[in-house]
């Protein structure tokens, strides 16, 4: 597996996306949350944002997070941001922070808590609308001019593979098309790791170095164009908020998640 997927051990909230292949969505379960510091009146004295994190992670049991970690600390307080292992239990640990408090060793007072479900980065309709409408020397009547063309990034190559490409740990441009068809008619799909001459110029040449082709082959980037813009809606709203869950048949229920990295 590459560096971006894990063990997934809950399929409760599992969306079919292409069964065939092994593939569902698996919606984003992430929390932030603030922990308001106080005045530091000595000189020297710090605060540990591992403390905090300790504190939090005991607040929330006997839910666990499935990672947490410091994503912005300044004096007056440290946001953290959570991941658990669906949104019921984000709801549940949202309701043991929200509005409580937590003591820091060497500090008399009580520091509220603020918890609330993360919003997850995503493009939205407004941004591609906005993008091609302002963009110069565009035809909205020419395919890729226009919102139609999905850009997908650290796909993991075995998950879009058929049994003979994942031999050469290649994915399929076939399988991919199938898989994106659900949402639309696709025109067009299109893998660079595929196209030895887009090789060349990756690699070959430092100034043309353009294309990514993934962690010596464990992921690959793709672009899926559709025929018609509402097939391109209809995926971009499908994936928004959610990861790619991959539960092969071959390792017995065994389930694997990986983030939806997409642009336009």
């Amino acid at each position: 597996m590459s560096g971006n997927t894990a063990l997934c051990n809950d399929t409760s909230e599992a969306i079919e996306l292409f069964k065939p292949q092994g593939l569902y969505l698996k919606p984003i379960a992430r929390l932030n949350v603030s922990v308001q510091l106080p005045q530091l009146k000595q000189p020297g004295k710090t605060i540990s944002n591992w403390e905090v994190m300790e504190k939090v992670k005991h607040m929330v049991k006997p839910h666990v997070f499935l990672s947490i970690k410091v994503v912005k600390s300044t004096l007056e307080f440290i946001r953290l941001e959570g991941e658990a292992d669906n949104k019921v239990i984000i709801q549940n640990m949202i309701q043991r922070l929200e509005g409580k408090t937590i003591k820091l060793s060497g500090f008399p007072d009580t520091l509220k808590v603020k918890a609330a479900e993360a919003k997850v980065s995503f493009p939205t309709r407004h941004a591609w609308d906005s993008y091609f409408r302002d963009a110069k020397n565009m035809n909205e009547m020419k395919p890729g001019e226009r919102p139609d063309t999905l850009h997908l990034k650290d796909l993991p190559t075995k998950w879009f593979s058929t049994r003979r490409s994942r031999e050469m740990d290649e994915p399929s441009e076939q399988v991919l098309r199938r898989i994106f068809e659900g949402f639309g008619e696709v025109r067009c799909v299109d893998i660079p790791m595929l196209d030895p001459y887009r090789k060349e110029m990756a690699f070959g040449k430092k100034t043309i170095q353009t294309f990514t082709f993934g962690q010596q082959g464990l992921t690959f980037e793709a672009f899926v164009q559709y025929k018609e813009y509402i097939g391109f809606v209809k995926a971009m709203d499908a994936l928004r908020g959610m990861k790619l869950l991959y539960i092969p048949e071959e390792e017995g229920g065994k389930a694997y998640a990986s983030p939806i990295k997409a642009a336009i």
